[in-house]
């Protein structure tokens, strides 16, 4: 059992140089990065044509020296914010990162607001049945206490 353990403890040191590698640059890039003509898929795994030009521009620019922020830029001129995996934090695109938590706050509001209503809310049903149970028209049947009484005689 000690060797087993002393064998795990040496792989995972060897596996460690591994693990605290930095990833590519490019890779990172293109997972921030979306096709502009598909929606919703990421620059990585799209196969459009336009979207392997856009990782060549990605390499030919990090070669270049240029930043990850510079090349956003850029290709953010280009297509507009559409590239973008998520919107900017700015301007009218801020509705899309507040709008989902007001609703979801005002979703609870809704949710706790009707749960104390339930729970405040007295019980009619009794007392609805109390009154038609002392009404005149619910007065005993002369039909319903003869068939009562047959079935009482059989």
């Amino acid at each position: 059992m000690r060797r087993l353990l002393l064998a795990l403890i040496f792989l995972l040191l060897l596996a460690a140089p591994a693990l605290a590698q930095e990833g590519d640059p490019a890779d990172a890039l293109q997972k921030d990065l979306w096709c502009p003509i598909c929606q919703g898929i990421r620059l990585d795994v799209c196969d459009q044509k336009v979207c392997e030009q856009m990782r060549e521009m990605i390499d030919q620019e990090l070669a270049a020296g240029n930043s990850p922020e510079q090349i956003k830029a850029q290709f953010i001129e280009l297509y507009g914010p559409v590239v973008l995996g998520e919107p900017p934090r700015q301007g009218f695109y801020l509705t899309a990162w507040i709008l989902p938590i007001l609703l979801l706050v005002a979703g609870l509001a809704v949710v706790v607001w009707l749960t104390r209503r339930w729970v405040q809310k007295p019980a009619t049903a009794p007392a609805a049945i109390a009154t038609a149970a002392a009404s005149p028209e619910t007065a005993p049947d002369p039909y319903l206490a003869r068939v009562e009484k047959e079935l009482q005689d059989l």
